[in-house]
């Protein structure tokens, strides 16, 4: 069993600045302190089923991806299968999507290929492989198909898919597969409260498994210009006048609303009904937080090279790189991050709208 992996890394990672930098996005750093970044980590997890290695990153990123070297990171058989292709501009899931399906269909024909985030973190990853594998076999039956993530509270910092009950695939020890009824956009509070009270609903984590060819076929029927300028952009070298006029022309869509939320309505997605694998965006402080502390959450995190010393601040997270001592006394859930140019005190409440305070500060962005 193969698969043909891609992996979109865009997004400046914005609520998790000043330590996630437009010119240094969160899925370049290791920001959970296991010696890699997320992107690296993100190809380690999925290398045992790995047939090809797609990365789809802006061009102002394609240096320090190189850097990355992540060809080393695949199989030996599977090293010469690794392609960067690189943005012109962000046109957000669909752009990358379609273009790295495309291109992989014009080299190998249809295969089953795979979007999966570079800045994710996983902690169970044989079980992340048993619902990936699942993923695959299902999509083997022309269904394109997500990887769900039971949710454990009302989180309103993500999108929902709705399942019915209708078993796509059942198989003794892999996860069962439904057939999703629908998507839905980040809820109020009082929504995701009768999400998870209701349940057949799911943490839309944005991994899509697919047929190339099922894909192609969707985009085609949904958006005829959107992807006849992709097939066209094939016949010209990515960077050229030609190309970047092309891509440029593309209207900017996630693939949640233009793809899967319409081939949804019609029986054709599925999602896996993944056990607990430990997913995380580590999209805010707040999260990273909760991936650093595991089972106290009320546990402080103090991580760089700068003296610190926390008082009476229960699930604090400190990452202190400057030269003076820092003391935080008596604010729980405070959020500090001192570097040589900014320092940023908040409190985990406040993770949602760091993004905000983040595209103000210009340069220091």
């Amino acid at each position: 069993m193969s698969l043909h992996l891609i992996i979109p890394a865009g997004g400046p990672g914005s609520r998790l600045w000043p330590l996630s930098r437009a010119a240094q996005p969160k899925f370049l750093l290791d920001l959970l302190g296991q010696g890699c970044s997320l992107l690296q980590a993100t190809v380690d997890r999925l290398r045992p089923l790995t047939a090809s290695l797609t990365v789809v990153t802006g061009a102002s990123h394609g240096e320090a991806v190189a850097s990355q070297n992540l060809a080393d990171r695949l199989d030996p058989e599977v090293k010469s299968k690794y392609a960067m292709l690189l943005e012109p501009s962000r046109k957000n899931s669909l752009g990358a999507i379609a273009w790295a399906a495309a291109r992989l269909q014009a080299k190998y024909g249809p295969v089953i290929a795979g979007s999966f985030a570079a800045d994710h973190a996983i902690k169970d990853v044989p079980a992340f492989r048993r619902a990936v594998t699942t993923a695959i076999k299902a999509a083997e039956s022309g269904k394109i198909v997500t990887i769900g993530i039971a949710p454990s509270r009302p989180a309103t910092a993500y999108g929902y898919i709705c399942a019915s009950e209708m078993l796509v695939r059942a198989e003794k020890q892999y996860p069962p597969v439904l057939l999703a009824r629908s998507f839905k956009e980040k809820p109020s509070e009082s929504e995701a409260k009768s999400y998870l009270q209701s349940g057949g609903y799911f943490w839309n984590a944005g991994m899509f498994i697919f047929n190339t060819s099922i894909l192609l076929s969707h985009l085609q029927r949904l958006l005829p210009d959107y992807f006849e300028t992709i097939q066209e952009m094939l016949h010209y070298q990515q960077g050229s006048a030609q190309f970047v006029e092309l891509w440029n022309s593309l209207c900017s869509y996630p693939i949640d609303t233009a793809i899967a939320e319409p081939v949804a309505a019609v029986g054709g997605v599925a999602v896996v009904s993944a056990a607990d694998f430990g997913w995380s965006d580590v999209g805010d402080f707040d999260s990273l937080h909760e991936v650093l502390a595991g089972n106290n959450l009320l546990n402080p995190i103090v991580r760089g090279n700068g003296a610190t010393q926390v008082i009476a601040s229960p699930g604090a997270f400190i990452d202190h790189q400057g030269k003076e001592k820092l003391v935080v006394l008596g604010i729980p859930n405070a959020v500090v991050i001192r570097r040589g140019d900014v320092t940023l005190v908040t409190t985990s409440e406040c993770a949602q709208q760091i993004g905000d305070v983040a595209s103000e500060q210009g340069e220091l962005a």
